[in-house]
C-alpha cells in the first residue's frame, strides 16, 4: 500500500530533510506546508529561484517521492487571488495534485464564493482544492463542507481526528464517496484528556483541542476513530496520508526513527 506523510507529523523539520526522512522510512508520497498556520512556523520558500526551493526539488527528484498535497490555505473574509496564486504556482512546479483548504470565514456565502474563485484557479494549475473541516475553526462541519464542495466543484478531505471531534457521520461520506480523495490517518480517544504538566510545542496554555491536534494524536488502532469504516465509505483510490504529531513519541526519537515508526505502525494497521 502506498502511504504519504503529512507535514504536521514533524512540522519543525525543514522540507528537504523531511522528504529524505520520509523516503528512508518507506513512504511513497509527502505533503508540504507551503503556507504557515502559526507565527512560530518558518515560511516555505515559495520563490522557485530560491536555494531552498531548489533543494526541495532536488530532494523530491533524488528520492523519487511524489508530492501529494500542499497546505494550508486559510480562507477568511479578506482572502483573494494574491493569497493563493503563489502557492498554486509553487505547488504546480513541485508536482502537487491537491491543495488543502481550511475555512476561517464565519460567513458561509462569502466563503463559498471565495472557494469557488480559488477552485477555478486551482483547476487551471492541475490541482484539486479539498476543504478540511476542523473542529476548532468556523468550517467545522462535514455536512456543510460536502454541500459547498458539490456547489463549487472541489473536494473534501477527511482528517480522522476531526471526523471524530466534529461529530461527523459515516453516512456523510458514503453518500458522496467520490468527493473524498484523501484520508489523513491518525487515531484519537473518544475524550481527550491532557496530561497535567506535560509540555507541548503548541504551548501548555493552548486549548485542549489544539494540543491534541498538533501534538497528541495517536497511532492507528490506539483510539476510537472508525478508521476502517471511513476507508470503506470513501472512494477506493483515496490517498492515505499519515498525520500523527505526537510529542511524547517524537521527543525520544530522531525524525527518521519517528517516521519509520509511523510507517510501520500505519502499514501494519492497514494490512
Amino acid at each position: 500500500m502506498k502511504l504519504a506523510i503529512a507535514p504536521l507529523s514533524s512540522l519543525d523539520t525543514p522540507p528537504a530533510a523531511f522528504i529524505r526522512a520520509a523516503s528512508a522510512a518507506g513512504f511513497a508520497q509527502v505533503g508540504l506546508r507551503l503556507k504557515p498556520v502559526t507565527a512560530s512556523e518558518v515560511p516555505f520558500p515559495l520563490s522557485p529561484k530560491s536555494r531552498e526551493f531548489r533543494e526541495v526539488q532536488k530532494a523530491l527528484a533524488d528520492s523519487g517521492l511524489e508530492l501529494l498535497d500542499i497546505e494550508v490555505l486559510s480562507l477568511d473574509s479578506e482572502s483573494a487571488r494574491h493569497d493563493w496564486l503563489p502557492m498554486l504556482e509553487a505547488g504546480a512546479i513541485l508536482g502537487a495534485s491537491i491543495l488543502n483548504v481550511v475555512g476561517d470565514d464565519p460567513e458561509l456565502a462569502r466563503f463559498t464564493d471565495t472557494l469557488g474563485a480559488l477552485t477555478l484557479d486551482a483547476h487551471e494549475f492541475g490541482m484539486e482544492p479539498v476543504i478540511e473541516p476542523v473542529a476548532f475553526r468556523p468550517m467545522n462541519s462535514f455536512a456543510t463542507a460536502i454541500d459547498i464542495a458539490l456547489a463549487v466543484g472541489c473536494a473534501v478531505e477527511v482528517d480522522a481526528l476531526h471526523f471524530l471531534r466534529t461529530g461527523a457521520h459515516l453516512l456523510d461520506l458514503s453518500a458522496n464517496p467520490e468527493l473524498f480523495p484523501v484520508l489523513q490517518l491518525c487515531d484519537a480517544p473518544t475524550v481527550f484528556r491532557p496530561v497535567a504538566g506535560e509540555t507541548h510545542p503548541a504551548g501548555t496554555d493552548a486549548p485542549p483541542a489544539i494540543l491534541e491536534a498538533r501534538s497528541s494524536r495517536r497511532l492507528p488502532g490506539e483510539g476510537d476513530v472508525p478508521i476502517r469504516q471511513i476507508l470503506a465509505a470513501i472512494r477506493p483510490d483515496a490517498a492515505i496520508s499519515v498525520e500523527i504529531p505526537n510529542y511524547a513519541l517524537q521527543k525520544e526519537r530522531s525524525v527518521q526513527e519517528y517516521f519509520a515508526l509511523l510507517f510501520d505502525r500505519s502499514q501494519g494497521y492497514l494490512a
